[in-house]
């Protein structure tokens, strides 16, 4: 789950030109973002990734149809450029078909939020959330990353769980 504490945070403060202070992968390295439009909204803090948006960082991948990063501001001068001098990221928000996979775990959801504050992954939608062969579904997934825990929430119906218990182990 460390990889999961990396989704939002300086996600794009590394592409868009201020210093890398966090990852979406625990590998390092660049990260590509690539999406139809990019727009950066200086005076409210925001840079909104539209259409079609896939970002990488290693084995990492988010996807959605629209990304809003939201800055909490900074104090100084910063540099010039996209996203440049607006500080660390406060929120991002990935809207319409949101997919976050890593080689431990696909999730899926119609939206996802990362809270820097709270260090919280949260997924709302119809909610799936896969690794290996296991499967839950519901309608609201939050991962408290630092605490390492995961809550699904069947909001107005159920969750619902498929675990396939590992052959070596059942056979023993």
């Amino acid at each position: 789950m460390a990889i999961l504490k990396y989704f939002g945070a300086a996600l794009a403060v590394s592409v868009l030109g201020a210093p890398a202070l966090a990852q979406i992968s625990s590998e390092g390295g660049p990260i590509y973002i690539d999406s139809e439009r990019t727009e950066s909204l200086e005076k409210e803090r925001k840079v909104l990734l539209i259409g079609n948006v896939d970002i990488q960082q290693g084995t990492a991948r988010l996807r959605a149809d629209t990304v809003t990063i939201i800055f909490a501001g900074k104090s100084g001068a910063g540099s010039t450029g996209i996203g440049a001098g607006f500080g660390q990221i406060q929120t991002m928000l990935a809207e319409g078909n949101v997919f976050y996979v890593t080689p431990e775990l696909k999730a899926k959801g119609d939206r996802g939020v990362y809270d820097a504050k709270i260090d919280t992954i949260t997924m709302t939608g119809h909610v799936a959330l896969l690794r290996e062969r296991d499967v839950a579904e519901g309608e609201t997934l939050r991962m408290e990353i630092g605490n390492r825990r995961t809550t699904l929430d069947g909001g107005n119906g159920r969750t619902r769980m498929v675990i396939e218990p590992d052959r070596e182990t059942a056979s023993n």
